[in-house]
């Protein structure tokens, strides 16, 4: 069953008051947003064997997930250089536990500033700094060309707001939005920026039970090369929140007052042994329209979709991506959560479906503000701080050769149209 979802919207005198928060994130600013956001109606492949819901919705378990025994570390991945072997068809991972199924919304969202730009890439560009197109770089404030998931570990707080900084120490990015100079030459633009980084149950409250992302996971989605539009269920644009939607970027009508935005859906089926993959998609997949996962993909992953606002901006002939045009919308993810609030927020909001866009933290406390609503409490000390993966032989990442490198900045990197 399909659960159709608002756009979460920011107005810019909100989105300025929101990065301005510290540890709470909350101002008579932010309390005055009521941006909305969709879930996209468009079809996906359907994965085989298709996940059958229960008969009922309102099986009730507990939430909180059990707390295994050892603790999770950065030392139990291993790197290799070669294309990753086939996924298995089979996961050793434990299903996730106090999974409960209601016809109801099951997200939460972290709101991120753009923090740097850079032509660097450390998934398709590891080791190599100036080689990928133009970036814009949200969360994690190290991000670049050298970033391993130690490095980005050791960098805190991130530019994710509303006293997230510690929590969500991930890497996001996207290519950076140019515009067209007078003399023929181009600028990156620079103007504030957000990213707000939606975490979903795919299927809803009655999609299968999701299990937190592994730390160092990574993964692509887009295409960097697109000349012509791509699919509706993985890039959208429009203007100001609302409007046409289009799978390329256009000039909104409404001027600056309702100004491009662009929403970019990510895979949540994960083969559950590889943290990447030589062209660093095919560890993932999507999911189908109710959640149900590929046999060679089996976990299922929460489903991560970025929606970027650039304030201000109209959009028009003068204004291209980084990679070319104005079809090649794609973007970058690693992972690198807090044990703890991850497992607190897929639990209490994903596997127990409730509405956590607009969560808050305090100290041991994340809570949706009282103005939503439905506010939420989570007490951390509730969960365990250990990934469901500390005792899994995961695999990856896997880099790329300096000659691969070299053909694929050559085919990713567009003239300016």
């Amino acid at each position: 069953m399909k659960i159709r979802v608002r756009r979460r919207r920011l107005l810019v005198s909100g989105v300025i008051a929101t990065l301005a928060v510290g540890i709470l994130g909350t101002t008579m600013a932010d309390a005055g947003q009521r941006p909305w956001r969709h879930r996209h109606p468009y079809p996906r492949p359907t994965p085989s064997p298709t996940w059958t819901p229960p008969s009922t919705t309102t099986t009730t378990t507990t939430t909180s997930p059990p707390a295994p025994t050892t603790t999770a570390s950065h030392s139990t991945t291993t790197t290799t250089t070669s294309a990753a072997p086939a996924p298995t068809t089979s996961s050793p991972i434990p299903k996730p536990s106090g999974v409960v199924f209601a016809n109801h919304v099951a997200q939460f969202n972290v709101l991120c500033s753009s923090d740097h730009f850079a032509a660097d890439d450390p998934i398709v560009f590891p080791g190599q700094p100036g080689m990928s197109h133009m970036h814009t770089f949200y969360g994690n404030t190290s991000t670049n060309a050298n970033s391993t998931i130690s490095s980005l570990s050791a960098s805190s707080p991130s530019s994710c707001g509303r006293g997230m900084g510690t929590s969500d120490l991930s890497a996001y990015w996207v290519p950076s939005l140019m515009k067209k100079n007078a003399d023929g030459t181009a600028s990156t633009v620079k103007t504030d920026q957000t990213n707000t980084v939606y975490y979903r149950r795919a299927g809803g409250g009655m999609g299968p039970g999701v299990q937190p992302f592994p730390v160092g996971l990574r993964m692509i989605a887009g295409n960097a090369k697109a000349t012509s539009d791509q699919s509706l269920s993985i890039v959208q644009w429009d203007c100001g929140g609302g409007g046409l939607e289009s799978p390329h970027m256009y000039q909104c009508p409404g001027g600056p007052s309702a100004p491009i935005h662009a929403s970019l859906i990510f895979p949540s089926c994960w083969d559950g042994v590889h943290l990447d993959s030589a062209d660093h998609k095919s560890h993932m997949a999507y999911a189908a329209d109710d959640g149900a996962c590929p046999a060679d993909h089996p976990v299922s992953l929460p489903e991560v979709t970025f929606e970027i606002d650039f304030p201000g901006i109209a959009g028009g002939p003068d204004y291209f991506l980084a990679s070319g045009g104005i079809y090649s919308l794609h973007g970058d993810f690693i992972a690198d959560w807090n044990n703890q609030v991850q497992n607190a927020l897929v639990g209490s909001c994903l596997n127990n479906p409730h509405e956590c866009a607009d969560m808050n933290r305090d100290g041991d406390t994340l809570f949706r503000p009282d103005y939503d609503p439905e506010p939420i409490t989570i007490n951390l000390n509730n969960f365990s701080n250990t990934s469901p993966y500390a005792n899994q032989p995961l695999q990856g990442p896997v880099t790329t050769s300096p000659t691969d490198s070299m053909s694929m900045s050559s085919s990713m990197s567009m003239p300016m149209p």
